[in-house]
C-alpha cells in the first residue's frame, strides 16, 4: 500500500511512520511537511492512504483531502487536529475525509484505530477491485446518489478562484456553462423556499433568494467537493453539449425579443437539456478514477443508452421543478395539449439549431402560430 503523512512536525511524522511499518511491513510511505508538496506530489501518484494535519505552515490539510478524495475516490483520508470544533468536523465531512485522529496521541490508541480503519480499508479496495465492466457500474450507480462534475479542471480551477468576486452575470454565465451549478443552485434556493412565495425557476430568483453571498459559497463549496472530467474524449463531449445549449440560447434570444414571456426558466431549462447525459459522462469518470479502463469506441453507445435513466434519477434527486422538467422536455417534443408560448419558443430554438432533427413543416407552423416570421 502507498501511504502519504502530511505533517510538519518531523516527530508525530516519525511516529505515524513507525505505526504504519509496524502494522504492515510492505507500507510504501512518503513524508512531506507542506501541503503545496502534498498537493503537487498528488497530482503524480496514486495513494491508499492519507494521513494529513489540519494546520500546516502554508495551508490547510483539508485542501490536501479533497485533492486525495477526487483523484484516489478508494483511498483512506484521516486528519489529524487538535480541533474537534463541529464546524471543522462539517467541513472534514465536506472534503471527504474518512475519519479524525484527536492530539495529542495515545499510541495504543492510535494503532487500534489505524489497524480497524486499514482492514475496512482493504475490503473496500476489494469491492472495488470487484466493480465489473462499464455497463454493470452504471447500473449500480442508478441506485446510489448522482453527482454532476466540472467539465474539466480548467473550469474548476476557475470557478474556485473567482468565487469570491462573482456578480449576478458571471454567476449566470459560470452556471449556465456548468449545468450542476444550475441544478444545484435550484435545489437549494427551493429547499428554502418559504410558504407562499413561488418555486424558484431561473438563476436570477437563484440569486435573490440565497443572496449573493450565498451564491458564492456554493460556487466556493462545489469548487472543492466535486471531481472534474479529466479524459479528453469525456471533456469533449461536455463541450459539444456546451456549444449545442449556447446555439440554442442564441436563438431564444432572437426569438424572444417580441415576446412578453420571461426568459429565465427558458434559460434554466436549456442549460438543463442534457443532465441524462452528462450525469452518465461524470459516472464514466468516476470509474476511471478508480483505476478502470473503458473502451472509447462503446462511449457514445452508453451515454445514449443510459442518459433517460440517470436524467429521470437526478432530476428526482435534486428535485427540479416539475415546470422546468416540462420545459426541458419541450426542447424534443411538444406535448399533444397545453400548448403555451414558452415551450413553443423552445421547440423552435431546438428545429432552428439542430437539436433535434430538422421538420420544416412543423418550424413554420410553429413559428406562424406565435407570429414570428416564416
Amino acid at each position: 500500500m502507498n501511504a502519504l503523512i502530511v505533517e510538519d512536525d518531523p516527530w508525530i511524522a516519525e511516529l505515524l511512520r513507525l505505526i504504519l511499518i509496524d502494522l504492515d511491513a510492505n507500507f510504501q510511505i512518503e513524508h512531506l511537511s507542506s501541503a503545496v508538496a502534498a498537493q503537487n506530489h498528488l497530482r503524480g501518484n496514486s495513494i491508499d492512504l492519507l494521513i494529513a494535519d489540519l494546520n500546516l505552515p502554508d495551508g490547510n490539510g483539508l485542501e490536501v483531502v479533497r485533492t486525495a478524495a477526487r483523484r484516489a475516490p478508494s483511498s483512506l483520508r484521516l486528519l489529524t487536529t487538535t480541533d474537534i470544533s463541529r464546524q471543522v468536523v462539517l467541513d472534514a465531512r465536506d472534503a471527504g475525509i474518512t475519519d479524525f485522529f484527536a492530539k495529542p496521541f495515545k499510541v495504543d490508541a492510535l494503532r487500534g484505530r489505524l489497524a480497524q480503519l486499514l482492514q475496512r480499508s482493504q475490503a473496500n479496495v476489494s469491492a472495488s477491485a470487484n466493480l465489473g465492466d462499464l455497463p454493470s457500474f452504471l447500473r449500480a450507480r442508478l441506485e446510489q446518489p448522482l453527482r454532476l462534475a466540472w467539465s474539466s479542471p480548467a473550469q474548476q480551477q476557475l470557478a474556485a478562484s473567482s468565487a469570491k468576486e462573482l456578480d449576478f452575470e458571471r454567476f449566470r454565465a459560470l452556471a449556465e456553462a456548468e449545468p450542476m451549478l444550475t441544478l444545484t443552485a435550484l435545489n437549494r434556493a427551493n429547499r428554502q423556499l418559504e410558504r407562499g412565495r413561488a418555486t424558484c425557476l431561473c438563476l436570477q430568483t437563484v440569486w435573490e433568494r440565497l443572496g449573493p453571498a450565498g451564491c458564492r459559497e456554493l460556487v466556493a463549496r462545489m469548487a472543492q467537493a466535486r471531481i472534474a472530467l479529466e479524459h479528453p474524449l469525456l471533456q469533449q463531449r461536455v463541450s459539444e453539449f456546451a456549444s449545442q445549449q449556447q446555439a440554442l440560447s442564441d436563438a431564444l434570444g432572437r426569438q424572444s425579443v417580441e415576446q412578453t414571456i420571461p426568459v429565465g426558466p427558458l434559460r434554466a431549462a436549456i442549460s438543463c437539456s442534457r443532465l441524462g447525459e452528462l450525469a452518465v459522462i461524470s459516472a464514466v469518470q468516476h470509474f476511471l478514477n478508480y483505476g478502470q479502463q473503458i473502451d472509447e469506441s462503446s462511449l457514445d453507445t452508453l451515454i445514449n443508452q443510459y442518459a433517460a435513466d440517470f436524467g429521470n434519477c437526478i432530476k428526482t434527486q435534486q428535485q427540479l421543478p416539475f415546470l422546468l422538467r416540462e420545459l426541458t422536455g419541450s426542447l424534443f417534443k411538444l406535448p399533444r395539449t397545453g400548448l403555451r408560448k414558452d415551450r413553443i419558443l423552445l421547440r423552435i430554438a431546438a428545429l432552428e439549431t439542430g437539436f433535434t432533427p430538422a421538420d420544416p413543416d412543423q418550424l413554420r407552423q410553429l413559428r406562424r402560430l406565435i407570429g414570428l416570421p416564416t
